[in-house]
């Protein structure tokens, strides 16, 4: 089957019912940069790369498609569980957990939790196999540096699929909100962000690199993102290091969005309501941006519907 056809076929199998499930579990959770819509929005990166290696001569299998979107709408949803770095292994848990309600719901067995979403089908073991693994390591970048780049002749693995899609929510404007976001929440403080940020990013951009690096024009508008990402926060530590002396607006914008994580109030919504500070009109174009750059998902949203 060519690749756009199963790209179409996977999402009319699988697209509803992953992105209703995946907003059940986050249902009543407070994590704006991680929440269903994350998840929405690595399918849309997923897609692209699809899309960019059909255009590249690069043929992916047929269950490759399929695995992929599975894997890329439970990724993440162990932060339900826990914030932490280890996420990835409740990640996991939780899709073992879909798959294993649905099959004991076709042979008659009591299930652990009744799921709310019927599946057009559970994958075979193998498959589900690979899928698990997917899930609990995207983000361990060990096991993706030695990664084979993209070439022909060269079969993608899901793993480096799945961490590349990741990634790519990773840069630009809201790369910037999501770092702050799930690191304040894991407790790390304001002053400690850059350094953590800027090597985390940076392995993140590596790994991009060392896996599509033959595709030239994507790696270099990858490149502007995942600067604005590691630049931002640069001057963040400068800020913090300067600020008696010269106050610049990165700090003050890491702390609207502490103090609203305090009041789990979602700064993601474009009805936000921003406090005055002063530098009013850097963090206005800050946000500003950042609504221009999500819109610029909205196609993918048409593909699910409304619940």
């Amino acid at each position: 089957m060519a690749m756009l056809e199963n790209l179409e076929e996977a999402e009319k199998r699988w697209l509803s019912t992953l992105s209703l499930h995946c907003n059940n579990l986050f249902e009543g959770v407070f994590l704006p940069s991680h929440d269903h819509l994350h998840h929405i929005r690595v399918w849309s990166h997923a897609r692209r790369l699809i899309q960019l290696l059909d255009r590249s001569g690069i043929e992916l299998p047929d269950h490759l498609t399929e695995e992929l979107i599975i894997s890329v709408f439970f990724h993440d949803v162990g932060l339900i569980r826990t914030p932490g770095e280890q996420h990835g292994l409740e990640s996991r848990r939780l899709c073992e957990e879909f798959f294993e309600d649905h099959v004991s719901d076709q042979t008659g067995q009591e299930s652990k939790k009744v799921s709310r979403v019927s599946i057009p089908a559970v994958p075979a073991g193998d498959s589900l196999n690979r899928i698990l693994h997917a899930i609990e390591h995207h983000d361990d970048k060990s096991l993706k540096s030695g990664s084979a780049g993209i070439r022909p002749g060269v079969i993608p693995q899901l793993l480096g699929l799945l961490s590349a899609s990741d990634d790519l929510d990773a840069f630009g404007k809201m790369g910037i909100y999501r770092y702050a976001e799930i690191y304040l929440l894991r407790g790390i403080s304001p002053e400690e962000l850059p350094g953590l940020v800027c090597d985390n990013v940076q392995n993140r951009y590596n790994n991009l690199k060392n896996i599509f690096g033959e595709l030239k024009d994507f790696i270099n508008e990858q490149e502007g993102r995942f600067r604005q990402v590691y630049d931002f926060y640069l001057n963040l530590a400068q800020g913090y290091a300067g600020q008696d002396e010269r106050p610049v607006w990165e700090p003050q914008l890491i702390r609207i969005i502490y103090n609203a994580l305090l009041r789990e109030e979602n700064l993601l919504e474009t009805d936000r309501s921003l406090p005055e500070t002063d530098f009013e009109t850097e963090i206005g174009d800050w946000f500003r941006a950042l609504d221009k750059e999500n819109s610029g998902r909205d196609m993918i949203l048409k593909l699910v519907p409304v619940t």
